[in-house]
Formats: C-alpha cells, sequence, structure tokens
C-alpha cells in the first residue's frame, strides 16, 4: 500500500473517532443534565461560555468535512489521484485550525489545574467521561493527526499562518463583551450568576491591567500556537516523507505553487 494512502486511512480513524468522542460526550452532558446544576445547557448562553465545547464543536464539524473528503481519496487506487482529490488547501487549513483548537484546550486545562492538588487535577482531567475525552484524547489526537499525517501542497502565506489562532481570539473577543454588557455578571456566584467561566473575563471584579495582560495573551498564544504547529508539520512531513518522493511528485506536478 502506497505511504499516502496508508497515512490516510490513520487520518480517517481519527477524525472518525475524534466525531463519535465528542457527540458522545455531548450526549452525556445532555442525559447528566438533571444530576449537574452547574451543567452548561441550563441557560441560552451555556453552550458558548467554554471553549472547551466551542473549539471542539467547530473542530467536529471540520471533521466530519475531511472525513467526507477522505472518503473519496480512499476510493481512489492511484496514489497522484489520492492526492489530488484530498491534499487540498482548503482541508489543510481547517485541519490546521481544529489541531490548533484542540491543543490550546489541552494546554489552559493542564495549566488551570496544575496548581490544584493530585485529586482536584484527576477529577478535573480524567474524572468524567466528557472530562477526559474533550480534555485529554481528542487535543491529543488531532494534534498527532496535524503533526504527522497531514500534508499541504504548499506553504501557506504568512497571513494563512495565523488563522489557527483565530477561533481562540474571536471566542476571547465575544466573551469580553458579554461579559463587559452583564449578560454574565461573575466569575463567582457569592458576587453574581457565576456564569463568567474564566475569573479574567470577570473585568467588573478583577484589575483591569489582569484581564488587559490576559486578553493580549490570548491573541498571541492562539496565534503563536497556530504558526508554531503549521512549522512543526513541515519538519514532520521532511522526516516521514522522503526528499526523493517529493521530486518524483513534483515531476508528475502533483505538488505546485498555486
Amino acid at each position: 500500500m502506497e505511504n499516502s494512502k496508508k497515512r490516510l486511512i490513520f487520518s480517517f480513524v481519527i477524525n472518525i473517532l475524534m466525531v463519535i468522542l465528542f457527540i458522545s460526550s455531548i450526549i452525556n452532558e445532555i442525559i447528566d443534565i438533571n444530576n449537574n446544576p452547574f451543567s452548561v445547557y441550563q441557560n441560552v448562553w451555556g453552550l458558548f461560555r467554554y471553549f472547551t465545547i466551542d473549539g471542539n464543536l467547530l473542530s467536529c464539524i471540520f471533521n466530519i468535512i475531511i472525513c467526507f473528503k477522505q472518503y473519496q481519496g480512499l476510493r481512489l487506487s492511484n496514489d497522484g489521484d489520492i492526492k489530488e482529490k484530498v491534499v487540498t488547501h482548503f482541508i489543510y487549513i481547517i485541519s490546521l485550525i481544529s489541531a490548533c483548537n484542540d491543543i490550546i484546550i489541552f494546554i489552559v486545562v493542564v495549566l488551570i489545574f496544575l496548581p490544584m492538588s493530585t485529586k482536584e487535577l484527576v477529577v478535573g482531567l480524567i474524572g468524567t467521561y466528557k472530562a477526559s475525552s474533550v480534555h485529554i484524547t481528542i487535543p491529543v489526537l488531532l494534534t498527532f493527526r496535524f503533526l504527522f499525517l497531514d500534508t499541504s501542497k504548499r506553504d501557506l502565506k504568512l497571513i494563512e499562518k495565523f488563522i489557527g489562532g483565530l477561533p481562540m481570539a474571536v471566542y476571547g473577543v465575544i466573551m469580553y463583551i458579554l461579559c463587559g454588557t452583564k449578560v454574565f455578571t461573575s466569575f463567582d456566584r457569592a458576587e453574581g450568576d457565576g456564569r463568567i467561566p474564566y475569573p479574567f473575563f470577570d473585568i467588573y471584579h478583577q484589575t483591569w491591567y489582569f484581564c488587559l495582560l490576559i486578553a493580549i495573551f490570548i491573541f498571541v498564544f492562539g496565534f503563536g500556537i497556530s504558526v508554531l504547529f503549521n512549522f512543526l508539520n513541515k519538519k514532520c512531513e521532511k522526516c516521514i516523507f522522503p526528499y526523493e518522493n517529493i521530486e518524483k511528485i513534483e515531476e508528475v506536478g502533483i505538488i505546485r505553487d498555486e
């Protein structure tokens, strides 16, 4: 079996698994809604409060699109045709976005729970099916898929290398607007509704420079991860996809500047 088809099969399986894990974790949360008074679905804005859900939801939609494209590719027998059908600029872009969404979720959650006790860390990260799925399993799977299985016909333009951080930036802007207009009033239930997902969004109960620094960090962190992931993908590609094979593909016009 050709190298590209093997990678395509592995990537397809990971994408299918990610979709199943995310949908099942959402169903699990909905079923448990009566037993969880702090469920994200208790109010109309609940679903959009946490980037963990927003980022994974977007990644899930993108992965379904990628799966359809990969399924078309798997039906082809010619290795060159597979690359032409599946290795498209659009697919690479949405693959980068989904991978960035989930590695950001993983890193942020780890940073949040790191100062806590071992018991709190275990409960927060792997204590429930939903937590272990959306905080660990999905991010690890999508990071592996993007770095080692996905490829692009050409390098991205400079502005495109930052696109993976766009969902995180948009989420930050929306949350600050919702908190500023008091749709959510407080991170602490003793001072408000307790609906603000993270304390740095609580602009009425936190110092302004703390919120400003975190806002800047959100932008720099998200866009930085995107550039880093694109860079690492290219490095991994050179290790997995031998140089002589790239030359061979270039000869038949599979890789070309657009």
